[in-house]
Order: structure tokens, then C-alpha cells, then sequence
């Protein structure tokens, strides 16, 4: 779910004069976030590549026994569990990213050349051009 422009503002504001009241704090708190994002991204896709080790090696050797089946299943679902970890673990950090991300227009898009064109799109109709 995502913040309303007033409640971004708010957390920008709140941001802003914690830094401006004690920057060794907020440098401190900016390292600490970005290092444990580092560290669960880099578990998270060691846990993948075990998963698909797992399952790769149960589908090589299920032909000498059953138990291998099993263990490729386990290894698709370390797969599974650590993809979904890294998919939240993505949504968390979301708020970061849209406070330092660009410049958003009113429609929702990025300045870049579709933001250009909604609003070209948008300013025609005002005109009244058609």
C-alpha cells in the first residue's frame, strides 16, 4: 500500500529535521539500512542457489532412488521461500526509494518521455485541442 502525497511529505519533514538536529545519527542510520539490505539480499540468493543446487541434483540422481525426488521438491521449495523473501524484503525499502526517487508528475509516471507524453496528452484536451 502506498503513502499519500501528504503523508510522504510528513516523512520527509520528519527525515529532514532529524538530520539537520543530529547528522551523525542519520548517517549512521542510512549505513545500518543500506548494510542489512545488503545482507539479506546476498542470504536470500544464497538460499536460491541452494534451492536450485537441490533440485537440480534430485532430478540428476532420482533414477537411483526415490528420496531424490523428494529432495529436488525441498530444493524447489528453498527456491520458492527465498524468492518470496526477496520480494518482500523489496517492499519494504519502498518508501526509501520514492523519498530519493525522481520526480513524479501527477499522473504517477517519471518525468522521463511517457511522463512527457501524458502530459502533452493531458494539456491538449485542457486547451481544448483535439
Amino acid at each position: 500500500m502506498s503513502l499519500s502525497e501528504q503523508e510522504l511529505r510528513a516523512l520527509r519533514e520528519i527525515e529532514q529535521s532529524l538530520l539537520a538536529d543530529d547528522p551523525k545519527f542519520g548517517a549512521s542510520v542510512a549505513s545500518a539500512t543500506s548494510e542489512s539490505r545488503v545482507v539479506f539480499s546476498l542470504q536470500a540468493i544464497a538460499l536460491f542457489v541452494l534451492g536450485l543446487v537441490l533440485l537440480i541434483g534430485g532430478i540428476a540422481l532420482s533414477q537411483t532412488s526415490m528420496w531424490f525426488v523428494a529432495l529436488s521438491v525441498f530444493g524447489f521449495l528453498v527456491m520458492l521461500g527465498s524468492g518470496i523473501w526477496m520480494l518482500r524484503s523489496g517492499d519494504s525499502s519502498h518508501v526509501a526509494r520514492v523519498d530519493r526517487g525522481p520526480k513524479r508528475n501527477s499522473l504517477g509516471t517519471n518525468g522521463g518521455f511517457a511522463g512527457r507524453m501524458d502530459e502533452r496528452f493531458r494539456s491538449r484536451f485542457e486547451d481544448g485541442q483535439f
